[in-house]
C-alpha cells in the first residue's frame, strides 16, 4: 500500500500505509472510510487524508460519468463495478438509490443511509423526497454486507418488498435491489424475490 500513496505521502508512506492497514486491515476498507477515521488513522495528517480523499472522489467521478451516459442497467458490468467501488468495502451497511427517467436514463444516485438494515428503514421517507425532486420514474436500491456477503438475508427481502409495495403505491416502480458483496452483486430481480 506504502508504493500507491507515495505521491500523496512522500517520505510518510511506509508510515501513513502502516496506519492505515492497522486500522481498516487493507486498502479497500481505507478507500471506503469517512474523512475521519482516514484522519484518525493517519494519526491527524489532514493534508494526507484531504488527497486520499480527493482521489477517491476522483475515481468516483470517473466510473459516475461512464454510468450516466447511458442507459442505467442492473446487469451492467460498469454500473455493477461502480456500485461494488462505492459500497463493497464500507464498513457498515450503505443504502444507495439510483434515479432513472422513464426510459431507464440516469437521473442521479446517491447514499441515502448507513447504518444496520433495521436503522435503514427509518429513510424510507428520503427515498420518496428525493425520487420526487429528481422526477424519478424508477429507483434502483443497492445496499451492501460488510461481511462480504452478497447474499439477501431475511430482512433484507421483507425491506425490499416493502418498498417495492410503497413505489409501486406511487408509480415510481422499484426496478431492483442489489446486494453488493466484496466480489459479487446480486440482483434479488434475477433471484425472484421482488
Amino acid at each position: 500500500m506504502a508504493s500507491l500513496i507515495e505521491p500523496f505521502a512522500g517520505a510518510r508512506a511506509t508510515e501513513a500505509a502502516a496506519g492505515l492497514i492497522g486500522r481498516f486491515g487493507g486498502l479497500g476498507r481505507a478507500l471506503a472510510a469517512t474523512p475521519q477515521q482516514l484522519l484518525e488513522a493517519l494519526g491527524g495528517d489532514v493534508s494526507l487524508r484531504d488527497a486520499i480523499v480527493a482521489a477517491r472522489t476522483l475515481m468516483i467521478a470517473g466510473l459516475r460519468e461512464r454510468i450516466t451516459r447511458s442507459v442505467v442497467r442492473t446487469d451492467d458490468p460498469d454500473f455493477l463495478h461502480y456500485l461494488q467501488i462505492l459500497l463493497a468495502k464500507a464498513p457498515v451497511e450503505c443504502l444507495h438509490v439510483t434515479f432513472t427517467a422513464h426510459d431507464m436514463g440516469y437521473l442521479g444516485d446517491e447514499l441515502i443511509a448507513r447504518g444496520t438494515i433495521a436503522r435503514l428503514g427509518i429513510e424510507i421517507r428520503h427515498i420518496f423526497e428525493r425520487a420526487f425532486e429528481f422526477g424519478a420514474h424508477a429507483i434502483i436500491l443497492a445496499h451492501n454486507h460488510p461481511t462480504g456477503s452478497s447474499e439477501p438475508s431475511a430482512r433484507d427481502v421483507e425491506f425490499t418488498r416493502r418498498i417495492a409495495a410503497l413505489t409501486s403505491a406511487v408509480d415510481i416502480p422499484l426496478v431492483d435491489h442489489l446486494i453488493v458483496g466484496a466480489e459479487h452483486v446480486t440482483s434479488m430481480r434475477a433471484r425472484g424475490l421482488l
